[in-house]
């Protein structure tokens, strides 16, 4: 959502978290648009290299299911304030 981009490894495509990301990216932006091949994600790049990290250190099933429940039941920061800021219409600010 704050335009950075990452480049992950065919494996990391696979992982659940990564998955349950693109799924409400899917929700939240529909798909990629033809001839760019981008996919805006639902969080910040702070969250999504979290997420890249927990995947390098091979989390275990339950904090990879907490994580997933986090994302799927839009805990996750990053999606909280986009959501309040789409309902609101307010800035969000960050330090």
């Amino acid at each position: 959502m704050d335009q950075k981009r990452f480049v992950l490894p065919l494996e990391y495509l696979k992982n659940k978290m990564v998955m349950e990301l693109f799924n409400l990216a899917k929700e939240e932006f529909g798909p990629p648009g033809p001839g760019n091949g981008l996919l805006i994600m639902p969080c910040d790049a702070t969250f999504m290299e979290y997420v890249i990290a927990l995947i390098e250190r091979k989390p275990s099933k339950e904090v990879e299911k907490a994580l997933i429940l986090s994302i799927s039941t839009n805990r996750c920061s990053s999606l909280y304030l986009y959501q309040q800021e789409k309902d609101q219409q307010l800035p969000i600010w960050s330090f």
